[in-house]
């Protein structure tokens, strides 16, 4: 007893310097992992066109005790020089973006492209023109006003300005554009041959074929329609019978493996009363196995009824008469059934030969009730699933009965 108290104090005592052990580690890595201060003589901006950084640092004046200090670093700034040559990279960038969908300023159609700023360059960009009548801000041209001002349709010139700004660094940059009138649009050709058909269709309504003109202002027409492509269709329709064909058929094997599965269940308590009240008689296992497949062979014999338990009980048998040991056959019928009620039944024969035990009869005697009581529950449960399954056809008579009651009754009424 004195012996069990000590060894309780001692794992007590044993948590309790555990955890304090814990928190003295998880002390001295807190220590270990604090940043320190180290002693610097330069902070680093960042870089061009970015924001002021704020950082704390932490002075010591003659020794005395250290004060944080907050310190504003502003951004880096282009130099003169550097500012000159972006500006150069600046003029030739502006040389292939004004013109935006035009060919060139000695020829401008549609509206120029002003930018307020390039990407990459600090500068922002603000916008001076000779002719603000013509051409406004954005770029954009003013159609009306260049209708009166361009006259002799040689186009209207304009200078435009662009002011780099950086800071307190400036540069302009001038260029000149010619803003003409737009060509007149040819008439839509399409337009020209629906137009001529109609007048053609106009004047053989009469007639029961439209006939399509050869010729049309003295350009040859070759018609032609486009056929339907049913090749793409017909093969899409192969392909989908083909996965569809082929889904039945798994869906058909797996139906059919169900069904085989429930036969199997059903059939498994008539096999297994059979081998039991045989064993009670004394015969042996094999002698057992050979009178219950001769007798099904005999009862296919004369109804033609195939059962998918009995079928591979036969097929057992002849393994059996075949050279196989006893035992691999039952085994290999067991993993052939694939059913846990015949894999236990494969077992106990299997365990029979194997250790010789006694009491096989007594055992299959049980699992024969127990067997009976599985039928019972299983025949009730698909009693259940057939009347679920005649909701569907009974529903549908309903709605059968009641048209044939309620459309009588509505031609009847007089309105």
């Amino acid at each position: 007893m004195k012996g069990t108290d000590m060894r309780k104090r001692f794992r007590e005592n044993w948590k309790i310097l555990s955890a304090a052990a814990a928190g003295v580690l998880v002390m001295i890595l807190a220590v270990l992992l604090t940043p320190g201060k180290t002693a610097i003589g330069k902070i680093q901006r960042d870089t061009y066109g970015g924001a002021v950084k704020t950082v704390t640092l932490y002075v010591q004046v003659d020794g005395e005790e250290e004060q944080a200090v907050e310190i504003q670093v502003s951004p880096r700034k282009y130099s003169r020089t550097e500012l000159e040559a972006l500006a150069g990279q600046a003029a030739r960038r502006l040389d292939t973006v004004l013109p935006g969908e035009n060919k060139s300023l000695d020829y401008v159609v549609s509206d120029l492209v002003l930018p307020g700023s390039l990407e990459g360059l600090p500068f922002r960009i603000t916008w001076e023109l000779s002719r603000y009548d013509v051409l406004d801000m954005e770029g954009k041209i003013q159609e009306e006003e260049l209708e009166k001002e361009d006259t002799d349709d040689g186009g209207v010139l304009v200078t435009l300005t662009g002011i780099l700004r950086y800071e307190d660094f400036e540069t302009a940059y001038s260029t000149s554009a010619r803003i003409c009138k737009p060509e007149e649009k040819n008439q839509n050709f399409s337009e020209l041959v629906q137009s001529v058909i109609q007048k053609e269709d106009e004047a053989s309504s009469e007639n029961a074929w439209l006939v399509l003109p050869k010729e049309i202002e003295g350009k040859k027409i070759i018609w032609k329609r486009e056929e339907e492509n049913t090749a793409v269709p017909a093969a899409g329709i192969l392909l989908l019978s083909a996965l569809l064909l082929r889904l039945r058929k798994k869906q058909k094997q797996k139906d059919q493996e169900k069904e085989r599965e429930k036969q199997m269940l059903l059939d498994y308590p008539e096999i297994i009363s059979q081998v039991t009240m045989l064993l009670q008689t004394g015969m042996t296992v094999r002698n057992v196995w050979k009178r219950v497949t001769e007798d099904y062979l005999e009862q296919k014999k004369k109804s033609g009824r195939e059962r998918a338990a009995y079928e591979e009980m036969v097929t057992a048998w002849k393994e059996m008469q075949g050279g196989m040991p006893e035992q691999e056959s039952y085994e290999r019928f067991a993993r052939r059934c694939r059913l846990a009620p015949y894999m236990k039944f494969g077992a106990v024969l299997a365990q029979n030969l194997r250790k010789g035990a006694k009491g096989t009869a007594d055992i299959l005697s049980v699992e024969a009730i127990q067997a009976m009581e599985d039928r019972k529950s299983r025949a009730k449960q698909l009693g259940e699933e057939a009347g679920t399954k005649l909701l569907g056809p009974m529903f549908l008579m309903l709605v059968v009965v009641l048209l044939m009651v309620v459309v009588p009754a509505f031609w009847s009424v007089q309105i």
